[in-house]
């Protein structure tokens, strides 16, 4: 260590000499400093005990004064009242913070005096210039420079309870102690530094508020460590490297190292797993009963169907699981769009009678004639979306499948009608069923053909043909054994009449009757069907709107040959009523199994009343979708009166509640709370 040597000619000694040899010199002492400070103390006491003797009597004086004067004189006293109240605030404010300054400072006593005599300069200043400024409105001239003695006296006592204020702030007393500043009214409007001072007030005083607010936050934000820093665990207390993938303790507070979060990683990772699940979950049930699936736990058996379409592609044989089984593997797989070559070969038993193919839009045409190869015992054949299909394979399936009784084909619009005509021909009266749709080339020729040498034909589907029209319909007028008949969504017009010859010809033994889509049809169809469909029991009457309220009620009125429907679907039959739907509940309540109103808007609160006063011991299934009548007591009143009812579709039915309470087994599909969770 080095030691300074201080110079020869010097009396100073040590590092405080200098300070302490140059206020000797100057008579300054500690005792001198303290006896000033406590004199100045004594004096500000009496002082401040003297004004407030003489503010009492002043102001028990100046309420008395106050009273007699004039108003005139009042409002001119008004202004500078106010300016001496402002001013006596801003000498208020101004020396709680010298104040302020003099307690945390006592040893710099000195310096604060100087800056409460800044202040003072600073707020006659203000003052003056507040003096200066001419007073608006004011016209008279003589009494801006005269005051009345009132007037004076007036503003001197209120001078003395400012300085009595400000003597007791001096004094250390409490802020809560002063007296209320009283308001002032004044015809100015406050300039532009006014406000200003005002705002900064209020920003200090907000200031302080939010500080102890936000203390609490800033405190937790400090207190959270970031990465690279040391920190110690929540659990096990050691120290460690803080990373940002270290984990929050179990309550919230701290962080873990590295072993402790390993420990409650699995814990997170199940909850979002259940989490997940739940949400699969959600969806996958929402999906089921759009579906029509409306099993709540899947058997063994639905399980493993589920597994082996699942992997359809790597099995090689089904082996003896049943046809129905092997029909419902090929319902999956058809669904999944994976009926293809490969795996059609799994369904070829040369034993079997029946097979359906739900989707043929991947097997090519000389895969689909294997079936005749290798199941030549086929009677019942179904094959949907066949469009790869050509000529020779529909004439191939004419001569080799010799025992085919049902064959329905659709979408095989490759398939030309001169082949059509050599099927029919080759096929003859064996063939008892037959369906075709989306096709253009099925014409009046394939429709004679059909007539001529299937006379024996029961059942007969013909779904959206685009050249089947009145003349080729009255053909069917040669098929008297007919029990199902379908013309469903023709491209071409349809009228009355060559149905009701149909109709006249094979009504009384007809039991099922699609009419969907035929939108010309009027009330004079409804007529010929009560007067030939004795034993119907399926009617599908989908979006004819031409269709009456007066037609239907006809149609149900005095029904008498007709013990009941057992499936009724008037969809979109707009004009159906609640007269009308009556009678048809009415004929048919106690036969009906599943009844389809969709979008019959003019059904009122009065229909669904009728139907409560009726037992509807097997109905199953009713779509009241799209009526604004429908709502949760309508709901709850068919689950009194159908005991069996397990399917209600009430899509765009806004009336349809959480509220409804359904029972064990029945399924709501299509309501919005449902949806939306």
């Amino acid at each position: 260590m080095v030691r300074r040597n201080a110079a020869p000619n010097s009396a100073v000694r040590g590092p405080n000499s200098a300070l302490t040899e140059f206020l000797r010199e100057k008579g300054v002492s500690a005792r001198e400093i303290q006896q000033q400070a406590r004199q100045r103390l004594q004096q500000a006491q009496a002082e401040a005990q003297r004004a407030a003797e003489e503010a009492a009597a002043a102001k028990a004086k100046a309420g008395a004064d106050d009273q007699d004067e004039d108003q005139d004189e009042y409002q001119d006293d008004e202004e500078e009242v106010g300016e001496s109240s402002a001013a006596g605030a801003r000498r208020r404010t101004r020396a709680s913070a010298s104040n302020a300054r003099s307690k945390s400072r006592r040893t710099r006593k000195d310096e604060d005096d100087d800056e409460e005599m800044d202040d003072v300069f600073d707020e006659d200043e203000e003052e003056a210039e507040e003096e200066v400024k001419p007073r608006r409105g004011r016209q008279r001239g003589a009494a801006t420079s005269q005051s009345t003695p009132q007037t004076t006296e007036s503003s001197r006592k209120r001078k003395r309870m400012t300085t009595v204020e400000v003597s007791l702030v001096a004094l250390g007393e409490d802020s809560e102690s002063e007296p209320e500043e009283t308001p002032v009214r004044s015809k100015k409007k406050p300039t532009k530094a006014q406000l200003k001072k005002m705002k900064e007030r209020e920003a200090r005083r907000n200031g302080d508020e939010e500080a102890d607010s936000d203390s609490g936050m800033d405190l937790y934000r400090v207190s959270v460590p970031v990465p690279g820093q040391i920190a110690f665990c929540a659990e096990c207390n050691c120290r460690f490297t803080v990373t940002p993938y270290s984990r929050e303790g179990p309550d919230g507070e701290g962080l873990l190292c590295h072993a402790c979060g390993k420990k409650s990683a699995p814990i997170e990772k199940a909850e979002n797993k259940k989490k997940q699940v739940t949400r699969t979950n959600k969806k996958s049930s929402a999906r089921a009963l759009l579906d029509g699936d409306h099993s709540e736990v899947k058997t063994l058996q639905e399980l493993c169907i589920q597994l082996v379409a699942k992997h359809i592609d790597d099995v090689e044989a089904l082996g003896d699981i049943g046809s129905h089984n092997m029909d419902k593997i090929c319902q999956i797989i058809s669904k999944n769009r994976s009926l293809n070559d490969h795996t059609m070969k799994l369904f070829i038993e040369p034993a079997d009678h029946v097979l359906r193919f739900y989707d043929c839009s991947k097997i090519e045409s000389d895969s689909l004639r294997q079936i005749g190869a290798f199941l030549p015992s086929l009677r019942r054949l179904q094959l949907k979306f066949c469009g790869r299909m050509r000529d020779d394979c529909l004439d191939y399936y004419g001569t080799q499948l010799k025992q085919l009784e049902s064959f329905e084909i659709y979408g095989a619009f490759n398939v030309k009608e001169e082949t059509y005509v050599r099927f029919f021909q080759n096929r003859g009266r064996k063939l008892k069923e037959f369906g075709v749709s989306d096709t253009s080339r099925f014409r009046a020729a394939a429709m004679e053909a059909l007539v001529d040498n299937c006379p024996d034909l029961e059942v007969l589907r013909l779904k959206t043909l685009t050249n089947i029209d009145d003349e080729c319909i009255r053909l069917l007028t040669g098929l008297p054994n007919l029990r199902v008949l379908e013309i469903s969504e023709p491209s071409l017009d349809l009228t009355d009449q060559p149905i009701i010859d149909i109709l006249n010809t094979c009504g009384s033994g007809l039991k099922e009757l699609n009419l969907n889509g035929c939108f010309q049809l009027t009330d004079t169809l409804l007529e010929a069907i009560h007067s030939s469909c004795g034993q119907l029991e399926i009617l599908e009457l989908e979006e004819l709107d031409l269709l009456t309220n007066d037609g239907f009620s006809a149609l149900f009125t005095d029904w008498s040959i007709n013990p009941g429907l057992k499936h009724v679907n008037l969809s979109r039959c707009v004009l159906l009523e609640s007269s009308g739907f009556a009678r048809m509940i009415d004929h048919s309540a106690r036969a009906l199994e599943k009844l389809s109103v969709n979008s019959c808007k003019e059904l009122e609160t009065d229909a669904w009343d009728f139907v409560m006063e009726v037992e509807m011991p097997v109905l199953e299934e009713i779509d009241v979708s799209f009526i604004r009548s429908v709502g949760d007591g309508t709901v709850e009143g068919l689950m009194k009166v159908a005991p069996k009812l397990a399917v209600v579709k009430g899509w765009g039915c806004f009336r349809l509640t959480e509220s409804v309470g359904l029972k064990e087994g029945l399924h709501l599909v299509g309501r919005e709370a449902d949806l939306l969770t």
